[in-house]
């Protein structure tokens, strides 16, 4: 499912309203009884090719998913030391170069056990999601605000993120649709003059487009990120 573009960041009590790295869109294809052996995981691109081979940082994803199988929906993401994506580090790993670590940020559940979940509410959704899986470094249920969308689009300018996704609380789930169920507020660049340290670019010390960048820093700037915006379901330990 895809969303289309917001003109602006709004509030609404309709909504759910979660950060976005804009990282690489996947789909997790997670089988097999845990307790008999997981089938290889699957992450399928939106052009329906596998990155799982390329990315053995995530290959433990099936140990955090309490169901026997699962598809879930998210973004894959290489952050720099203070938490924003690092798209050139991301490409480089794509690329099946060695490099920073990468995390799976996942937003929504389609199946659980076989089940379809397409129909359900989004809110409902989430609920199972949270008990889906088990929150690590390597992925992570991405928490939400419900209503107080322009509070997180203030937060997320500061810490350079991307943009917000604001869900409706009652919507399906629909493959392959782009619906004004979903909407995608892209963070807008400051004026020139006004940039504060979090969005005018690299840290001090980090090159642009350095694959290495944030090499070290792992993924918990990302979570400690997490933590510090104005949202209600915070909980990746």
């Amino acid at each position: 499912m895809l969303p289309e573009a917001a003109l602006g960041p709004f509030d609404s009590s309709d909504h759910l309203f979660e950060p976005s790295w804009g990282g690489t869109r996947v789909l997790a294809f997670i089988e097999g009884a845990p307790d008999q052996g997981r089938a290889p995981l699957r992450l399928l691109d939106e052009h329906g090719r596998d990155l799982a081979p390329l990315l053995p940082d995530l290959r433990s994803l099936g140990d955090r998913v309490t169901a026997e199988s699962a598809v879930l929906d998210g973004e894959i993401v290489v952050v720099d030391r203070l938490g924003r994506a690092d798209a050139p580090a991301l490409a480089s790993r794509l690329r099946g170069r060695p490099g920073p670590a990468v995390a799976f940020l996942v937003f929504d559940v389609l199946y659980q056990d076989g089940r379809p979940l397409l129909n359900l509410a989004l809110e409902r959704r989430r609920e199972i999601l949270r008990r889906l899986l088990k929150p690590g470094d390597e992925a992570v249920a991405v928490p939400a605000i419900a209503g107080e969308g322009r509070a997180l689009y203030a937060a997320i300018v500061e810490a350079g993120i991307a943009g917000v996704m604001a869900r409706s609380r009652l919507s399906p789930y629909l493959p392959g649709v782009r619906s004004r169920l979903w909407q995608f507020i892209a963070r807008r660049e400051p004026a020139p003059g006004l940039t504060d340290d979090a969005s005018s670019g690299p840290a001090e010390g980090e090159a642009e487009g350095d694959p290495d960048a944030g090499a070290s820093a792992g993924n918990a700037p990302m979570l400690a990120l997490i933590r510090r915006l104005p949202l209600d379901d915070v909980s990746p330990e």
